[in-house]
């Protein structure tokens, strides 16, 4: 019953021995309610000096001279910065495991890492990775079918280059399982840039009975009696998170900006939102739709900015909204919706374009195929040559042989290992999506703000950068002193 139910870290008694065999090592131990302590010394495996000793509670391990009656195993240890890195790896992870634990290692004499006592996750990865990181990430806690997933996650802008700061505990158990690294990722995916990965520590707590620790012989992969519920909870927690508005990236300080002042009566590039725009009739038809009322959780639109930037108020706040992003962002949903429920909205090619691609471009945007026909692209055989027939509505602008060169680029580039599906909605996305320099009237700003508004993440376009910063109206206030 008690191998059902397994509530401690364990212990792997060959360890210990396996290691004195091929070091030098003092071991120092003193149970608790005991006098006297008792040291042991040795070398290679075997027991040079035992003596009682004044101790602490508790047991101590020194090793020192590791593989040194082994020297073809010596010879294989990579360079000292490697193998500190490699040994700080799992040192670290349970430091974040076990928050009342004091964790120090020193190497050479200097400290390399130091933990102290912690009451929450966010002072223990302060201490670990600094406050400036701490402090940007997000909160994340749910609780539901008796599994409760707590932690903290980095938003989409904050990223790493490698997929070691995805960190996942279970029951308290450091654990490397790909099932919930790849429930992580589906939860970012398709915000994060290109080959770039969050910065995440997940605690999932769950009953010891519905959770098998014994699958991997480190211990590193677990086994859940109800794994698709596990997973559904990380990405429910981890989008949670994701779409609150404090990943919204904010200025500092209104002082942090240029001081220069421009010369009077030169242009700005501001517009005035009830202006007419010098822009195409045809600019509307890039919207949906229009609706009776434009709600939106960002406040009022003041104007535009360099034909680029939206700017819109609330109470509290004033934003700063990327026209070009926040349209992706729309779009992407948008089609992701269509193509999930099966009805893409297509536009046919008067004269199908044959697509004379290279043989391996062709190869690729066969296997591709299946995906693309979801989004609304149509394609006929001809021979050994394969004709375009109709594109996505939202690109019917575009120039069919350029776009599907660009696409295959896109798709055969980088993150080939992502779903298909995502990267040419993003690709499809951006060709769509109004572009910088493009002046807007104030409906068309409207319209849009109120577009993201109902998006499921608002913050972020597809490719991951943010659609917005912010300023808050407070901070205003305290520079210029405005204290009523």
């Amino acid at each position: 019953a008690d191998l059902d139910a397994i509530a401690t870290l364990g212990f792997r008694g060959e360890a210990l021995p396996a290691i004195c065999a091929v070091a030098r090592f003092v071991i120092t131990s003193r149970a608790r309610g005991v006098a006297d302590g008792t040291r042991l010394a040795g070398a290679g495996g075997e027991i040079a000096q035992r003596l009682a000793v004044a101790a602490d509670t508790g047991t101590t391990i020194e090793v020192t001279d590791l593989f040194f009656n082994t020297p073809a195993r010596l010879k294989f240890l990579k360079a000292v910065t490697t193998e500190l890195a490699q040994s700080l790896r799992p040192v670290t992870q349970l430091a974040l495991a076990h928050l009342v634990v004091h964790l120090r290692v020193t190497s050479n004499g200097r400290s390399v890492l130091n933990a102290p006592p912690a009451k929450e996750l966010r002072d223990r990865v302060g201490a670990l990775w600094g406050w400036d990181v701490a402090g940007r990430l997000l909160a994340i806690d749910r609780h539901e079918h008796a599994i409760s997933v707590r932690g903290l996650a980095s938003p989409p802008d904050l990223t790493r280059g490698g997929r070691d700061d995805v960190i996942t505990l279970v029951n308290g158990r450091p654990v490397r399982d790909p099932a919930l690294f790849q429930a992580v990722l589906q939860a970012y995916r398709p915000l994060l840039p290109r080959d770039r990965f969050p910065f995440v520590v997940l605690s999932v707590t769950l009953p010891h009975t519905d959770v098998d620790v014994n699958v991997h012989p480190t211990k590193a992969w677990v086994r859940f009696r109800h794994p698709r519920l596990a997973h559904e909870m990380i990405g429910a927690a981890l989008g949670e998170a994701l779409r609150r508005r404090a990943v919204v990236p904010g200025v500092a300080s209104v002082s942090d900006a240029p001081t220069s002042t421009p010369a009077i009566g030169a242009h700005s590039g501001a517009v005035e939102a009830g202006s007419t725009f010098g822009g195409d009739a045809g600019q509307a038809a890039l919207f949906a739709e229009p609706t009776a009322t434009y709600a939106t959780s960002l406040g009022r639109v003041l104007g535009q900015v360099q034909d680029t930037f939206i700017v819109a108020a609330s109470d509290t706040e004033v934003f700063f909204l990327d026209q070009h992003a926040a349209h992706e962002r729309v779009i992407f949903e948008r089609l992701q919706r269509e193509a999930n429920a099966g009805t893409p909205v297509s536009q046919a090619l008067l004269f199908g374009e044959p697509l004379d691609l290279a043989p391996g471009a062709g190869a690729q945007l066969g296997r591709w195929r299946a995906p693309l026909e979801r989004l609304g692209f149509a394609f006929d055989e001809r021979g050994d040559s394969v004709v375009l027939r109709a594109v996505p509505v939202v690109l019917k602008g575009e120039e069919p042989r350029r776009l599907m060169e660009a696409m295959v680029d896109e798709l055969a580039g980088p993150k080939a290992g992502e779903p298909v599906i995502d990267r040419a909605l993003a690709f499809v996305s951006c060709r769509a999506a109004i572009k910088a320099n493009t002046p807007l009237g104030r409906e068309e700003m409207e319209r849009l703000l109120a577009e993201l508004s109902a998006t499921a993440t608002p913050y972020f376009c597809p490719h991951g950068r943010p659609t917005m910063s912010r300023i808050s109206l407070q901070d205003v206030r305290r520079e210029v002193r405005r204290i009523w």
